[in-house]
C-alpha cells in the first residue's frame, strides 16, 4: 500500500509564504510520475483548509491500517516555531518545536508540537517505509539571519511576550527536544530543512517560488541515481547542492537506521 499526506501553507493571515503549495504539488506529481503512487494514494491539504484539526484528521488516515512493506510519506511545508511552556507557578520550564497550521495562534488548540508527533507516530509498525519531510524551521533567533533577496525564513516570528518567555527559557539552559531528537526513537526517517539553529528558506528559483529543501530534494531525486541511493547519501547530496547554490541551511536526516540505509520510498 502507498499513502502520502502533503501539507503546504502559504496563506498565513499575518506572515504569508510563497512556495509551500508549489512544494507539495511538485512532490505529488513526482510520486505519481516516478514512485508508482496513484493519485488516489495522495492527499493534499493546503492554505485555509490546513487547520490543526484537519491535519490531525488526515494523519489518522495516513496511519490507519499500515503493515510491513507499505510506503508512506508525510511532507509538511510551512512555518515552524518554538513554543515555550510554563509550570503551575508560571515559570518558563520547557520549549517545544512545533509546526504552524494555518490557524496557528500560540495556543494548544492550534499548535502541533514535537511531543504530539512523537505520540502520533509511535504507532508506525516495523517494516513500513515511512518518510517525514519537514520543510520548515523553528529557531527563536532566525530573524537575525540575513537572507538572500526574495527569500523568507520558514519560522513564525513571535510577539514580544512570547519571545520574552523563549529567551527566559534559553537563559535557564532549557532547549527543546525537537523533531530531530524525537524522530531518532521512531520507526521513520525525518528529512528536515536545516539544523535547529538555522533558517529553512522560502525562495525563488527562476520566477517560481519553492522551499529550498523541497526544490533541491526533488532535483536530486530526479537525477540518474536519485531513486537508488540511500537516504543518507541523498541528504548528503542535497546538502552539497544547497552549499553550491550559497544557501547556509544544512538539511538533517534522523530516525530509523534501517530506513536511512534504504532509498527514498524503496519498494
Amino acid at each position: 500500500m502507498n499513502r502520502a499526506l502533503l501539507v503546504g501553507i502559504n496563506k498565513y493571515p499575518t506572515q504569508p509564504l510563497n512556495g509551500c503549495v508549489n512544494d507539495v504539488e511538485d512532490m505529488a506529481k513526482f510520486l505519481v510520475a516516478k514512485c508508482g503512487f496513484a493519485m488516489n494514494d495522495i492527499r493534499l491539504l493546503v492554505d485555509e483548509r490546513a487547520t490543526k484539526d484537519a491535519i490531525i484528521e488526515r494523519l489518522g488516515w495516513l496511519l490507519t491500517g499500515l503493515n510491513s512493506g507499505d510506503r508512506v510519506l508525510f511532507h509538511y511545508s510551512g512555518h515552524g516555531v518554538q513554543v515555550p511552556t510554563r509550570n503551575p507557578q508560571g515559570e518558563a520550564d520547557g520549549l517545544d518545536e512545533a509546526i504552524c497550521p494555518v490557524d496557528f495562534d500560540f495556543t494548544d488548540a492550534h499548535t502541533i508540537r514535537d511531543k504530539d508527533f512523537n505520540r502520533i507516530f509511535s504507532s508506525i509498525p516495523a517494516g513500513v517505509e515511512f518518510i517525514w519531510v519537514s520543510d520548515s524551521c523553528h529557531s527563536a533567533d532566525l530573524s537575525r539571519e540575513v537572507l538572500k533577496k526574495g527569500e523568507q525564513p520558514k519560522s513564525f516570528a513571535v510577539p514580544a511576550d512570547i519571545n520574552w518567555r523563549l529567551q527566559t527559557a534559553l537563559q535557564r539552559g532549557i532547549h527543546p527536544i525537537g523533531f530531530q531528537r524525537a524522530a531518532s526513537a521512531l520507526n521513520l526517517a525525518l528529512i528536515s530543512g536545516c539544523k535547529s539553529d538555522q533558517t529553512s528558506s522560502d525562495a525563488y528559483f527562476g520566477n517560481r517560488a519553492n522551499g529550498a529543501l523541497t526544490y533541491y530534494l526533488l532535483k536530486q531525486l530526479q537525477t540518474a541515481n536519485g531513486l537508488s541511493m540511500s537516504l543518507t547519501d541523498l541528504v548528503a547530496a542535497v546538502n552539497t547542492a544547497l552549499n553550491q547554490a550559497h544557501y547556509s541551511q544544512q538539511p538533517q536526516l534522523e530516525g530509523s537506521a534501517s530506513i536511512k540505509a534504504k532509498a527514498f520510498l524503496a519498494h
